[in-house]
C-alpha cells in the first residue's frame, strides 16, 4: 500500500511476518500451530517449529508473568546470541548473577541525573543536522538513514563527549547489513535451534578466521567493524582522557566492592548503547515523522507546543518537561511502531501460566506487535491518538500492555536517555520544518530484529519560514 493511500485511511499499515510462526506471532493467526485450549481466545498459541516447542503469550496478565512474577525461571532466547556475537557480554546479553551486579553498578550511570547532565552534549549534533537540513530543504530526505546518522551523532556525543562524522556514516551501513543477515540467520535458528555453547563457538569463528564465503563474510565485517571502532575510542580517551560528562568517563569510573569494570566489559556495554541504542531509537523516530505526516492535527499541535516552549533559543534540560505532547507522540508512534516488535524468552525448568504447561527448554514470545494493536488494550489501536500517553492517560493501561523498551527489571537501562534524546530531536527540527512522505513512496514495515521501513522513508522537508528559505538561497 503506498504512503497516499495509508494517509486517506489514517491507519497505520500491518505487519507481514517472513514465515509461519512470524504470521502468527505478528498477526495473531493459528496456522499450523494450536491454540492451548482453555486460553482466551488466541492468548496463548502453541507450535512446533524443527526441534523448537515455541509460546505466544499476548494477554498482559501472562506477559506479567514471564517479565516480573517468574523472571528467574526465564533467559534471553538463543536469537541473543547473534546480538552478544556483535555486542559482547553486557547488560543486553548477560544473564543472572553477573547481570544483577552488572545491573546494580549501571543503573545509577544511566540515572535521570546523569542523563540529564549528557542534554548539552546531545543538543550540538542535532543543531548540526539542523543546519545541514537547511541546506537541502525542499528536497527528498531518506528520514531512517537520516535519523540513523543523527541518532549515532547524538549517541557519540553523549558517550564519547564528540561527534561520531564518518564513523556514524560507517556504522549506518554496519547496522543495516548487520540485521540483513540476522534476520537470514533468524530464520536458521528457529528451525535448528543449536545448543548455546555450539552459537557461542561458530561466533569466535567467524571473528577470527582469515577469510570466509557470503555471507559468513558480511556479518565477520560487521564484528570486526564495530570491535575496531569501538576500541579505537577506547583507547583515544585512555590515551588522552577527559573531564566530559561523558558516558564513557561514567564506565571508566563506576566501580563496586569487587573493583571497576574491566575494560572488555566497558567495550561491550558501550557497543551497546551505541548500537543497540541508536538503531531502535533512529527506527521510532522515523515512524514517528511517518505519523506526524499522516496525521497534520497532532503535527499542528506539536509545533504550536515547541514554538511555546523553545522560541528561537537553545534548549536546555529544563524544557523537555514543558514537551509533554512531542513527549507523548513519540511514545503512541512506539505503540504503533515498535521497533522491538517481539521479546523472546527460553524457560529454564518447566512452569504454569495459567493452568497451561510451559516444558523447560521451550521459547516464549511476547508478540509486542500485536499486544500494542489489540482492542482488549489499547481501544480503536489503528488510530494514532498522543493523548493516550498524556497526564492520567499515561497510567492507566496495564504495564505489560505497553512494551517498547521491554519490562520488568530487565527493562531498557537506556529508557531516560531515549525519550529525552527524542523529544530534543523531535522539537528542535519541528522548530524549522515540516516533513511530508514523497508522493508515491511505498512504506512497509519490516521485521528484521528491529522494525523498519523495508524500502527506507523518503520524506519531504519544508521550511515552516519561507522568508528562511530566501535568505539561506541568498
Amino acid at each position: 500500500m503506498t504512503a497516499t493511500a495509508l494517509a486517506k485511511a489514517n491507519r497505520t499499515p500491518r505487519l507481514n511476518g517472513f514465515t509461519v510462526a512470524r504470521e502468527m506471532i505478528v498477526k495473531g493467526l493459528s496456522v499450523d500451530g494450536q491454540i492451548v485450549q482453555g486460553a482466551t481466545g488466541s492468548d496463548i498459541v502453541r507450535w512446533r517449529v524443527g526441534r523448537r516447542v515455541v509460546f505466544a503469550i499476548s494477554n498482559p496478565e501472562y506477559v506479567d508473568h514471564v517479565l516480573h512474577e517468574n523472571a528467574d525461571g526465564y533467559h534471553k532466547s538463543i536469537e541473543y546470541e547473534l546480538l552478544r556475537a556483535v555486542l559482547g557480554l553486557n547488560l543486553f546479553t548477560d544473564e543472572d548473577e553477573s547481570w544483577r551486579r552488572h545491573r546494580m553498578m549501571l543503573n545509577p550511570v544511566m540515572s535521570k541525573r546523569h542523563v540529564k547532565g549528557m542534554v548539552d552534549l546531545m543538543i550540538d549534533p542535532i543543531e548540526h543536522f539542523v543546519s545541514d537540513l537547511e541546506r537541502k530543504a525542499d528536497e527528498s530526505v531518506d528520514m531512517t538513514g537520516s535519523m540513523t546518522e543523527l541518532t549515532m551523532d547524538v549517541v557519540g556525543a553523549a558517550l564519547f563527549g564528540h561527534q561520531f562524522g564518518d564513523v556514524a556514516r560507517q556504522m549506518k551501513s554496519v547496522v543495516t547489513t548487520g540485521l540483513r543477515s540476522a534476520e537470514v540467520a533468524t530464520r536458521l535458528l528457529m528451525v535448528v535451534a543449536p545448543p548455546v555453547w555450539v552459537m557461542r563457538g561458530v561466533a569466535g569463528a567467524i571473528h577470527h578466521a582469515p577469510l570466509l564465503p557470503p555471507p559468513l563474510n558480511r556479518l565477520q565485517w560487521v564484528m570486526r567493524t564495530v570491535d575496531d571502532a569501538v576500541w579505537g575510542l577506547i583507547n583515544e580517551r585512555r590515551a588522552q582522557p577527559s573531564e566530559t560528562g561523558d558516558l564513557l568517563n561514567l564506565l571508566l569510573s563506576v566501580e563496586d566492592e569487587q573493583g571497576k569494570l574491566p575494560l572488555r566489559r566497558v567495550r561491550d556495554e558501550v557497543t551497546t548503547f551505541m548500537l543497540a541504542g541508536h538503531e531502535t531509537t533512529a527506527n521510532a523516530l522515523a515512524w514517528t515523522w511517518y505519523l506526524l505526516a499522516l496525521n497534520p492535527a497532532a503535527r499542528d499541535r506539536v509545533l504550536e507546543e515547541v514554538d511555546n516552549a523553545l522560541g528561537d533559543r537553545r534548549p536546555t534540560v529544563d524544557d523537555i518537561p514543558n514537551l509533554p505532547w512531542t513527549t507523548a507522540c513519540f511514545q503512541e508512534s512506539m505503540r504503533c511502531f515498535p521497533p522491538a516488535w517481539a521479546i523472546p524468552r527460553v524457560a529454564i525448568r518447566d512452569d504454569v501460566i495459567d493452568g497451561h504447561r510451559i516444558p523447560r527448554d521451550a521459547t516464549v514470545i511476547v508478540p509486542v506487535h500485536a499486544i500494542h494493536h489489540d482492542a482488549r488494550w489499547w481501544p480503536d489501536p489503528e488510530v494514532f491518538d498522543p493523548n493516550r500517553f498524556m497526564g492520567d492517560n499515561a497510567r492507566g493501561h496495564h504495564r505489560s500492555a505497553y512494551l517498547p523498551f521491554g519490562g520488568g527489571r530487565r527493562i531498557c537501562i537506556g529508557t531516560s536517555f531515549a525519550l529525552m534524546e527524542s523529544t530534543l530531536i523531535i522539537a528542535m527540527m519541528s522548530r524549522r520544518f515540516t516533513f511530508d512522505v514523497a508522493p508515491g513512496h511505498p512504506v512497509e514495515p519490516e521485521a528484521t530484529l528491529t522494525l523498519r521501513p523495508r524500502h527506507g522513508l523518503k520524506m519531504i522537508a519544508e521550511r515552516r519560514n519561507p522568508a528562511e528559505a530566501e535568505e539561506v538561497a541568498a
